[in-house]
């Protein structure tokens, strides 16, 4: 796999999330040409090693321009205010091609819980200030689904802290994704704040809860709820204006959220393998595989 495959597929060729973060295991990543079945081979050290080159800051190892890993960031399309920050996942795309080797699609596509979209991509974005409708089997199922392969659902508070209908529904849902599991504050070890950047927490448009709230799967996150609006950091109008202003930390702040939303996308994409802007051949002379 000298190269990384564009991220899509359907759902008959299947999917896998090869992400072992267990304790002993060295971490693997996303191919969706690989059907997700029990036999299906598991990616090793070398393959992971190509993988971190290509996602290095960019020139950092003299990559050819090709040896990019391309990606969607699906939104998810539901009834009611699903789009409250227009735009926020369009400014995340472009950061991230700005900053990394990664080249997410310039217009991230919108999917809906009908059909096989959501399985495209091993991001789901989930944004919204208010209730979420309620999900029939089949739906939910597609979720449970897209979890258990190793997708990870990403829910984002519009109203940054100040309400708890969106926050309520969504603790909802998880409970009946991962029944007997509820969204927990994730460590400030965890990985997610090394993938990329060396992030001591998560900021947004707001500041008042810069904890993350996951459920984990040996070490993986399955899902997360972010509370400090992290599209309202990234949104900007036609003129590349940001269309909120963060509070308390203006500019900074704003910075630092784009940080944390460029880790994110790194999470998901390529898992435990670096921290901020480190050249590869360090992590090789350094890491113990264990």
């Amino acid at each position: 796999m000298g190269r990384r495959r564009a991220l899509g597929g359907t759902w008959e060729q299947g999917y896998v999330a090869r992400r072992d973060v267990r304790a002993g295991h060295g971490p693997s990543i996303y191919d969706p040409a690989v059907a997700f079945a029990p036999t299906a081979p598991r990616f090793g050290r070398r393959a992971f090693l190509r993988a971190a080159s290509a996602v290095a800051a960019p020139g950092a190892f003299g990559t050819p321009p090709s040896s990019v890993v391309t990606l969607d960031l699906p939104q998810l399309r539901y009834e009611g205010n699903w789009n409250p920050r227009p735009g926020a996942v369009v400014e995340l795309a472009r950061e991230v091609r700005l900053r990394t080797r990664l080249e997410p699609v310039a217009r991230p596509s919108v999917v809906t819980l009908d059909g096989n979209d959501v399985f495209r991509s091993p991001f789901l974005y989930v944004a919204g200030d208010g209730p979420l409708p309620p999900l029939d089997a089949a739906r939910l199922g597609r979720l449970r689904t897209f979890a258990a392969l190793g997708g990870i659902l990403v829910f984002d508070e519009a109203d940054g802290g100040t309400d708890r209908a969106f926050r309520d529904a969504v603790a909802d849902l998880v409970a009946r994704i991962f029944p007997g599991r509820s969204l927990a504050p994730l460590s400030s070890e965890h990985v997610l704040f090394r993938s990329f950047y060396i992030l001591r927490g998560m900021v947004g448009r707001t500041a008042a809860d810069r904890t993350v709230h996951a459920v984990l799967d040996g070490g993986r996150i399955q899902a997360m709820l972010l509370r400090n609006d992290l599209g309202g950091a990234l949104a900007r109008d036609e003129n590349g204006l940001a269309r909120h202003p963060c509070i308390p930390g203006g500019p900074a702040q704003r910075e630092q959220a784009t940080r944390f939303g460029v880790n994110l996308v790194l999470y998901a994409t390529c898992l435990d393998y670096k921290a901020d802007r480190a050249h590869v051949e360090t992590l090789l002379r350094a890491r113990r595989w264990r």
